[in-house]
């Protein structure tokens, strides 16, 4: 499987380079999304009929682990494409709305 950075995702981790040094490490741990999604990794409902996960990664710039770490939304679009929708830390944001993972998800 090919694992796609949108345009929404590098945007936010863009953000989150400042306060988060070490992110790039942190996010090298989406890589076994190659072979599809973890089996740690939570299935969205309400979604739309689309196969949409939460991730949860550690923030070692943070010294957090993964329960307070950074969350990821991505996309199975089909059996090839992945594609990382968002990202936000735990720490500032506590959640987003299902309407805006939904919104930002139809747009790819």
């Amino acid at each position: 499987m090919r694992i796609i950075h949108t345009p929404d995702f590098e945007a936010l981790v863009k953000q989150l380079r400042r306060p988060y040094r070490q992110i790039d490490k942190d996010l090298a741990l989406l890589e076994d999304l190659q072979h599809g999604p973890r089996p740690q990794d939570r299935r969205l409902q309400n979604m739309g009929g689309m196969q949409i996960y939460k991730a949860r990664l550690p923030n070692t710039s943070a010294r957090i682990g993964s329960r307070g770490g950074f969350r990821v939304i991505y996309r199975v679009k089909d059996e090839t494409i992945i594609l990382l929708l968002l990202i936000w830390a735990k720490s500032r944001t506590v959640d987003i709305p299902d309407s805006e993972i939904r919104r930002v998800a139809s747009q790819y």
